[in-house]
């Protein structure tokens, strides 16, 4: 199913941050498979890069919306077994009240070697209802106790740019918020760069559980064991 989707209707400046830059495009990329399962549409924006880039799309929500095939709740998906090579999630499981429950259904409806790939809030500031911001070890427990194997996880957006955008409202005004991101960001890497600095004297690198522990988000891919 095609949508006609007129940019002024999406935020399509979060879809390319998404898919274009960092390792999420490239979990995707080394993911096979075509038929895919937008996991809480929202406003389209991930509909329209990933169509635009080859992908048959299948997408639903909560609610209704004009760029969403089925409304159904995420905890009770009403697809087959094995329907899916693909599931991606961006920005979704921090709203979900039972992520355990959700994840055994992305499971389910995803074929055996089909990935979940996405995106979920760890130190973002708490918004739109989300329930649960999970650190890089609770999100690898939901994925482990669904049954996904090859658990890869990277930090997303820094947790300094993340929470200034929900605390300082002028960043709600895009053309502010473009102009000070630069700088929100550059926050943060000094703040890495210290940590790496301090590691360094010691002899050692910055461990995984640092970088993760200090993002606002986190990056995933999770497989599905061939059966």
């Amino acid at each position: 199913m095609s949508h006609a989707i007129k940019e002024s209707n999406l935020d399509l400046d979060v879809a390319n941050s998404h898919w274009n830059t960092g390792p999420l495009r490239k979990m995707l990329d080394k993911t096979s498979g075509k038929r895919v399962l937008s996991f809480g549409s929202g406003d389209g924006g991930d509909r329209q890069w990933l169509e635009q880039a080859g992908y048959e799309l299948v997408c639903f929500d909560i609610y209704p919306g004009p760029f969403t095939d089925i409304v159904c709740d995420g905890h009770e998906l009403p697809f087959s077994d094995a329907q899916f090579d693909i599931v991606v999630s961006t920005a979704v499981f921090e709203h979900l009240y039972n992520p355990f429950q959700a994840a055994k259904e992305i499971a389910r409806v995803l074929k055996p070697g089909g990935a979940l790939v996405g995106s979920a809030a760890f130190l973002e500031a708490y918004h739109a209802n989300s329930y649960f911001h999970m650190s890089h070890l609770g999100l690898t427990e939901v994925f482990k106790r669904a049954g996904f194997a090859e658990i890869e996880l990277h930090p997303g957006w820094s947790f300094v740019e993340s929470l200034n955008g929900r605390f300082w409202i002028w960043n709600n005004v895009k053309v502010i918020n473009k102009l000070t991101r630069p700088w929100r960001r550059f926050r943060y890497l000094v703040g890495m760069a210290l940590w790496k600095a301090a590691y360094n004297l010691k002899g050692r690198t910055v461990p995984d559980r640092v970088r993760l522990g200090f993002a606002g988000s986190l990056l995933f891919r999770a497989v599905k064991p061939d059966v």
